[in-house]
C-alpha cells in the first residue's frame, strides 16, 4: 500500500555538537505547543537522553530515528507512524549537521535524515564570541550539501545587545531569523553535563524543566517556524498493510526496573513489554521484592551515580538475586549488567550491588566505548541463537573484572563490550553492555519464545 505522508516538520541542526541545539528544541517545541499546536518529537541517532526532555515538555514518547539501525525505510516508516497524530513534527538533530558515523560518507548524519523526510531544517548557532562568522558558518553549510535545506536560524547563548547584529548577518544570508536563546544561569543550570552527556530528565522536576523552557520559548517566532515547516516535501513509501499478528497470551509478568538509576530504554520496549504481558515497574530504591514475575528488564542508567542508595536497599537486591538463582528470567543492558555484578567502584568508593555475577564493575574517567557496535551471538542464549548478529551501539565508562568464570555469548565485530567479548548467562539472566533497539531486533519476543520452548510459559 502506497502511503504520503504531507505532514509539516522541522530538522534542528547545528554545525557542532554543545551549541544549544536540544534546548533550541525544546524551546522551539513549547513555542508551539503555546500557540496550539500538537507537537510530534524525534531524536536522530540512538540517544537515550536528549529525547528524555522531548517527553518531559509534550507528555509523549520522543521516537529515535537512526540510519545505522533501522535504515531509511525504518526512519520514514516511524516518521509517518509517530507523526500521524499530531500536527507538526519537531526532529533534533545529532553532533553537527554533516557529521557522520566513518566521518566521510553521510550515513548516520543528520543531513541524511533531512534529505530522507524532505525536510526544512532549522540552523542552531552558538552566538557567543563570534559575529561576522556567522555568514561564513551558513555559507559553507548550505554550499555543502544543496540538496539539504537550511531555511532558517536560532541563535543561542547570546545577550540582547548582540541580537540585532548577528539577526542582521543571518537574514543577510538568506535564511529566516526564528528566533534566539538568551544567555541564562537557569538554562545552564538545567542543561547540565555529566560523563554520558545531559543528566536524564526523569532524574529531575519536571515543572522546572517546562518553567524554563517556557521562558526562553518567549523569543521564538511561531509564524516563522510554522512557515517554514510548511515547505516540506510529501514523502511517499510502500507499507504492508498487514496487521501485526498478535499470539501472545499476555499471562506472562514482567518486571521493569526504573528508578532514577535506570532510565535508558526506549519506549518501545516498555510498550513491546506491554504488549506481551502484564507489566510491573520497579524502583531498585524503595521497592522491597520484585514481586511473582516470570521476566524481569534491567536497562541502562547511571547505578554508579546512585550506588549508595542501591546498596542501602539489600532486601530489593537479595530479592532479585534469589530470583536468579532459581531461575528466573533477566535481561541486563549496560548499567543493569553493571548492577548485577558484585560491586561498583565509583570515585575511590565501592558499592555493593545485586552480585549475581561475580565481578566487579570500574568507573573510568573515559569512555571505553562510545557508538554503534556489531555483535555475533556465538552460543545459544534467551535472546538469539548462535549465529545471530546483533546490531546496537554500546555508551559506558566502565569495565567489568571477572572473578568468576564465564562462557561469553556474543562476539564484538565492531565494539568493546568485556575485553571484545560480551554476554554473561548466569541460568536463565542473561547481560551484556550492548543497547538494542526494537525495531533492529525483537529482544522480548526472542526470550518469550526461548521460554516457550523451555515450558516456562
Amino acid at each position: 500500500m502506497k502511503v504520503v505522508s504531507e505532514k509539516p516538520r522541522l530538522i534542528i541542526a547545528s554545525y557542532k555538537g554543545k551549541a544549544g541545539k536540544t534546548t533550541a528544541t525544546l524551546a522551539i517545541a513549547m513555542a508551539l505547543i503555546k500557540a496550539g499546536y500538537k507537537v510530534s518529537m524525534f531524536k536522530v541517532g540512538p540517544d537515550f537522553i536528549d529525547p528524555s526532555y522531548h517527553t518531559a515538555l509534550t507528555g509523549e514518547p520522543s521516537r529515535n530515528l537512526d540510519y545505522i539501525l533501522m535504515g531509511s525505510e525504518g526512519i520514514i516508516r516511524r516518521f509517518y507512524r509517530y507523526s500521524r497524530d499530531s500536527n507538526i513534527a519537531v526532529i533534533e538533530g545529532v553532533s553537527g549537521l554533516y557529521d557522520s558515523v566513518d566521518g566521510i560518507t553521510e550515513d548516520g548524519s543528520t543531513a541524511q535524515v533531512a534529505k530522507l523526510l524532505r525536510a526544512p531544517v532549522i540552523l542552531v548557532i552558538n552566538g557567543e564570541r563570534i559575529n561576522r562568522t556567522v555568514r561564513a558558518l551558513i555559507r559553507g553549510l548550505r554550499d555543502f550539501d544543496p540538496e539539504v535545506k537550511i531555511m532558517g536560524a536560532v541563535l543561542t547563548n547570546i545577550n540582547q545587545r548582540q541580537v540585532d547584529k548577528l539577526s542582521r548577518a543571518v537574514e543577510d544570508e538568506g535564511l529566516e531569523f526564528v528566533g534566539f536563546i538568551p544567555r541564562s544561569d537557569d538554562v545552564e543550570e538545567l542543561m547540565q553535563y555529566r560523563h554520558l552527556g545531559l543528566v536524564h530528565a526523569q532524574e529531575m522536576d519536571r515543572a522546572r524543566i517546562i518553567s524554563v523552557i517556557n521562558e526562553v520559548s518567549k523569543y521564538i517566532d511561531v509564524n516563522k517556524l510554522v512557515s517554514i515547516a510548511k515547505e516540506s516535501e510529501p514523502i511517499a513509501f510502500e507499507q504492508d498493510n498487514v496487521d501485526s499478528d498478535n499470539t501472545y497470551s499476555r499471562s506472562i509478568k514482567i518486571g521493569v526496573v526504573l528508578g532514577r538509576a535506570f532510565t535508558f530504554y526506549y519506549p518501545e520496549t516498555i510498550e513491546k513489554a506491554q504488549e506481551i504481558g502484564y507489566v510491573k515497574f520497579l524502583d531498585p530504591e524503595i521497592d522491597q521484592e520484585i514481586g511473582n514475575l516470570d521476566l524481569v528488564i534491567i536497562g541502562g542508567g547511571f547505578p554508579e551515580i546512585y550506588g549508595q542508595y542501591l546498596e542501602k536497599n539489600r532486601a530489593f537486591r537479595s530479592d532479585l538475586r534469589r530470583f536468579i538463582d532459581r531461575g528466573g528470567y533477566v535481561y541486563a543492558e549496560c548499567g543493569g549488567l553493571m548492577y548485577l555484578t558484585s560491586s561498583i567502584v565509583y570515585n575511590n568508593e565501592e558499592y555493593e550491588m545485586v552480585g549475581a555475577i561475580d565481578a566487579v564493575t570500574i568507573m573510568h574517567r573515559k569512555p571505553v566505548w562510545y557508538g554503534y557496535a556489531t555483535a555475533k551471538i556465538i552460543r545459544n542464549t534467551p535472546i538469539g541463537d548462535s549465529g545471530t548478529i546483533l546490531k546496537g551501539h554500546e555508551f559506558h565508562y566502565s569495565s567489568i573484572i571477572l572473578r568468576g568464570r564465564y562462557e561469553m555469548a556474543i562476539r564484538y565485530e565492531r565494539g568493546a563490550g568485556i575485553n571484545g567479548l560480551d554476554g554473561i548467562l548466569v541460568n536463565n539472566a542473561y547481560a551484556h553492555y550492548l543497547h538494542i533497539h526494537p525495531e533492529t531486533y525483537d529482544v522480548l519476543s526472542h526470550i518469550l519464545s526461548y521460554m516457550h520452548r523451555n515450558g516456562n510459559q
